[in-house]
């Protein structure tokens, strides 16, 4: 308990360090060219950075371009020219919009590679004009499945089972491996193997030039992250080849390889603003079950541990086992056992209860992608919501935590660096807000009412939906899930109180509440909305 009251005692002291202490002050602003123009891609970074009291400007959406229709990599690279990147702290790149326009692009055969060699220097010679501001680069080690879209769905798993089959193939030759290879390679369209295999050399070629780039200083940090990663997969051996390219060169410490891809522009928000101010977020651990740390995850190579590690080192942070941690993040494994599971809600329950610095992460997906109600139910209760640091629960493992650590550790840094406490606290609420509502209350009941109105209704598809469908779906989502904000607002924020600085505020109002699909599909929402809060007059 001693030890416990210290957490909490070096917690609370961070509230009144005085600029004079810290001489480093959080500032200026950070440019971000996202990998495209999804919710999770760039919203999710502005709101990280925004705790920290430090703006992020994006190129014009219309540059990013949408789903199937590829970003202008030229004109995002005009765009980035003009701008003087000595007013920046630093500059966070997706090299794949740059190289290609994008995600869904990079998975295509679109570009030469002659053509996005080109846009990399282009890109160096840019940042050599201001070699001060920090560069950060990140890169997607391409997954095995193409984008799922309406044309290739008579295909494209029948793609992914050679991918897996050509692996195993590789790793033993049999005869009936071969056969399969055959059978399964039998079953493709005309080219669209010869287009697979050509776009997985292509950007393994670029990404040899990013770490080239990051060896001879033109990138001061690169990640490459395993999208919708395999443990049998093509992204093993690009990233082992990769990696030894790094050592021999003398850029390992500079080249980092993580899970997923989505989060990337969160994690390097957060490298960026700690490094800003030279400060290196302490984080204790708990597990929902330890078993489950020796567990892959869903669409990841590595076991939990290793994920987990990799997340934390490229945000800026360290993994601690002392209880002089700067916060504790809970961390719900995959298929937890009960007794064990218990053990932890309980835990988590108390600390919350008795003010512990406490972010969560639920990894307990499953292929869905969607959050555990069981942990979600504990949190719901009272007034633990707003008592966390930050929540994420979606998509993959990968993903929620580099979201969820990123949105603590910024918070934290805000606290201890000169930073207006109000912008502070309130920015902080309002993401966390925005992740339990997106997060768990789109992804667990307004995604599957909408996939649900989707299959009633052909032609609409889970894949892409146009025209009145679309607009229908739009509707439904913007329906419930506003409701569903109204409703966690009103329990868990309207009228909580909280201090800012040596000011008591009570959340007051939601307001410019803006909900819609961001691609013609429904496996992703843009949520948008305004917190707001008054001082409360004693």
């Amino acid at each position: 308990m001693v030890l416990r009251r210290a957490l909490v005692s070096v917690f609370i002291a961070a509230a009144s360090l005085a600029s004079a202490t810290f001489p480093p002050r959080l500032g200026g602003k950070m440019l971000l060219v996202p990998i495209d123009d999804r919710p999770a891609t760039g919203q999710f970074a502005q709101m990280i950075s925004d705790i920290g009291g430090v703006g992020i400007e994006l190129p014009p959406q219309y540059l990013l371009g949408q789903f199937l229709l590829p970003g202008q990599s030229d004109a995002v690279l005009d765009w980035l020219a003009q701008k003087d990147l000595g007013e920046y702290s630093a500059v966070i790149v997706s090299a794949d919009m740059v190289a290609f326009g994008g995600l869904v692009a990079s998975r295509q055969n679109l570009v030469s590679a002659s053509t996005a060699y080109g846009r990399l220097q282009r890109l160096e010679t840019i940042r050599r004009k201001t070699p001060g501001v920090p560069f950060y680069a990140f890169s997607a080690v391409m997954r095995v499945l193409p984008t799922s879209t309406r044309d290739n769905r008579d295909w494209r798993d029948i793609l992914g089972k050679f991918i897996f089959r050509r692996e195993e193939f590789f790793a033993d030759p049999t005869y009936y491996n071969q056969v399969e290879v055959l059978r399964l390679a039998s079953k493709l369209p005309p080219g669209a193997l010869e287009n697979y295999d050509k776009a997985r050399e292509r950007n393994q070629a670029v990404q040899e030039a990013l770490v080239r780039m990051t060896a001879r200083g033109s990138l001061d940090y690169l990640i490459l992250g395993k999208d919708d990663a395999q443990p049998m997969s093509p992204q093993i051996p690009e990233s082992n080849r990769l990696a030894e390219l790094a050592t021999s060169i003398g850029a390992r410490q500079k080249v980092y390889f993580c899970e997923g891809i989505d989060q990337h522009a969160n994690v390097l928000v957060s490298r960026a603003m700690l490094a800003q101010v030279g400060y290196k977020p302490k984080i204790r651990m708990v597990f929902a079950d330890p078993l489950g740390t020796t567990v892959t995850p869903f669409y990841e190579t590595e076991p939990l541990n290793k994920s987990l590690a990799a997340q934390v080192t490229a945000s800026g942070a360290e993994i601690t086992t002392e209880y002089d941690a700067d916060y504790t993040l809970y961390v719900n494994t995959p298929s937890p056992r009960e007794a064990q599971f218990n053990d932890f809600v309980a835990q988590l329950q108390n600390e919350i209860d008795m003010g512990f610095p406490i972010a969560v992460a639920d990894l307990n997906l499953g292929k869905s992608g969607t959050g555990d109600p069981n942990l979600f139910r504990v949190i719901n209760e009272g007034d633990r919501m707003m008592k966390l640091l930050s929540y994420a629960g979606w998509n993959t493992a990968g993903n929620t935590l580099g979201t969820a650590v990123p949105a603590a550790n910024v918070y934290l840094a805000a606290r201890q660096f000169p930073v207006d406490p109000m912008i502070r606290e309130l920015n902080q609420r309002a993401f966390l807000l925005h992740r339990l509502v997106n997060d768990f209350e789109y992804h667990r009941f307004t995604r599957p009412m909408a996939y649900e109105y989707i299959d009633r209704n052909p032609p609409a598809a889970r894949e892409e939906t146009y025209g009145q469908s679309l607009d229908a779906v739009n509707r439904l989502v913007k329906e419930d899930l506003g409701r569903r904000l109204t409703d966690t607002f009103s329990q868990h924020f309207l009228g909580r109180r909280f201090y800012a600085g040596t000011r008591q505020y009570e959340v007051r109002q939601l307001r410019n509440v803006d909900i819609n699909l961001p691609w013609p599909r429904a496996y992703e929402v843009r949520l948008g909305f305004k917190l707001e809060a008054g001082e409360v007059i004693r």
